[in-house]
């Protein structure tokens, strides 16, 4: 019984050790991205602005504009939160915010099977930090996100800052940036994303 307890927990640690961490946000009116495909086991963070929210609804509530939510769905509180796996079933998932899908204020998310096949974990190691930051953020990685283009947004979806990882320890400066919270993104086999507070 112990053995079995065990590789149950080794196996759980290895499955959360390869899952990402997806970023919504919104730019005005429209969810950014507006669409993503992620793999079963990966969650979604959106990053809202305090009058908008995310709630799963039918196919047919999202084409038409609609707002009422599907019985069993997800749910995010109006400035955003964390939609965790349990959640984001292998399929579609059709959301939008409630004050404003008849704007058309809506997303997609498509959950895919995992092939099984682990990516290989030198390919996606990056760390951002300190956070909080003052005058520079550290952007630290291996040689598989070198020359990737990133770009900086602040709460409200305007890009600060764009440029292109040099090294494997990147100083990116953001002294000139108003205190609060940014969105630090950085292209690769698949896009990361970090939330920076600015003091």
């Amino acid at each position: 019984m112990k053995k079995l307890i065990i590789s149950l927990f080794l196996v759980s640690l290895g499955t959360a050790a390869f899952c990402t961490t997806w970023t919504i946000q919104n730019s005005g009116f429209t969810f950014t991205p507006s669409t993503i495909t992620i793999i079963s086991g990966d969650d979604v963070s959106f990053v809202l602005e305090s009058m908008h929210n995310a709630v799963e609804v039918s196919q047919t509530t999202w084409d038409a504009n609609g707002n009422t939510p599907l019985s069993g769905g997800f749910s995010v509180a109006f400035g955003g939160g964390t939609v965790l796996p349990a959640k984001l079933t292998v399929g579609t998932h059709w959301y939008v915010c409630q004050p404003h899908a008849s704007l058309g204020m809506k997303g997609i998310i498509i959950v895919s099977i995992s092939t099984g096949i682990k990516e290989n974990q030198s390919q996606i190691n990056i760390s951002v930090y300190p956070n909080p930051a003052g005058d520079f953020i550290t952007v630290k990685t291996n040689s598989g996100f070198q020359s990737s283009p990133y770009f900086i947004t602040d709460m409200a979806g305007r890009q600060v800052l764009s440029g292109k990882l040099n090294s494997e320890e990147n100083f990116i400066e953001i002294s000139k940036f108003e205190k609060g919270i940014y969105l630090f993104q950085v292209a690769g086999q698949r896009r990361r994303s970090f939330k920076v507070i600015k003091n």
